[in-house]
């Protein structure tokens, strides 16, 4: 490994407690995919007195979701971790990170979901978004160097991102049954996700694995030490969006 494991760790830190404090606390074989075009859409604000959230097992693959997401791969120390998104990143160890300010808009007046939960939705015409309340919503699209990203409030995503499909497969594994997998196509064959260490231990940053990383691009400055994956997708049943804005 190439870390300079005190330099990243302080680097990693830092940003992170810069950012508000979060509200709470061998690869598998490729997966099948869909064939829908790619799209952004808009996510409002459910309504509902209280957030009652539970995840369990989907009864029904749905385009929509929401879901939540766990790394898979049975021969690696990330085997069924939870997928959260912190600093507009994807990772595997690290906590979910989202606040519900205070002068959102209050127009009818809507409480702040619990918020320490990572969910997703895909659409039907393959995109994919944060299960967030603010106006406008959050994507989720991979940047230029392969990192599965989302945008942060009123920032819009830049031009150069890679243009996927992200897609919903059901039971691509051997499995219980009620459980998919979160895919993406249009970049060649590929399809997985790669978890890079920030550090000998984690956590790891999440990729996608599009087959022509360069060994810049990952935190370690080794490609080699990344963790091929798949993500499997667990249905999220709330009354309200799992977080008002990630950030």
């Amino acid at each position: 490994m190439h870390f300079s494991a005190a330099v990243v760790l302080s680097s990693i830190f830092s940003l992170t407690n810069a950012l508000p404090a979060p509200q709470s606390g061998s690869k598998a074989p490729a997966p099948g995919r869909l064939n829908v075009n790619y799209n952004f859409n808009k996510a409002t604000l459910s309504s509902g007195s209280q957030d009652k959230a539970k995840a369990g097992p989907l009864s029904m693959i749905k385009a929509s979701g929401p879901f939540t997401i766990k790394a898979y791969n049975s021969e690696s120390p990330i085997h069924m971790m939870d997928i959260n998104v912190s600093y507009n990143r994807f990772w595997v160890g690290n906590a979910t990170n989202s606040t519900c300010p205070k002068d959102r808009p209050a127009n009818p007046p809507q409480p702040c979901p619990v918020g320490n939960v990572t969910a997703l939705l895909t659409t039907s015409t393959g995109g994919a978004k944060m299960d967030s309340g603010i106006f406008g919503g959050q994507a989720v699209y991979i940047g230029p160097r392969a990192q599965l990203r989302f945008n942060p409030p009123a920032v819009a995503i830049g031009r150069d991102v890679q243009r996927v499909v992200f897609a919903l497969q059901p039971n691509p594994i051997p499995a219980p049954p009620g459980i998919a997998a979160f895919t993406f196509s249009g970049v060649g064959k590929a399809s997985g996700y790669l978890a890079c260490p920030v550090a000998p231990k984690g956590p790891w940053q999440v990729f996608a694995d599009l087959g022509s990383i360069e060994d810049s691009w990952v935190p370690s400055g080794d490609v080699s030490d990344c963790i091929g994956f798949d993500a499997l997708a667990t249905n999220y049943t709330s009354a309200l969006p799992a977080a008002y804005q990630y950030i």
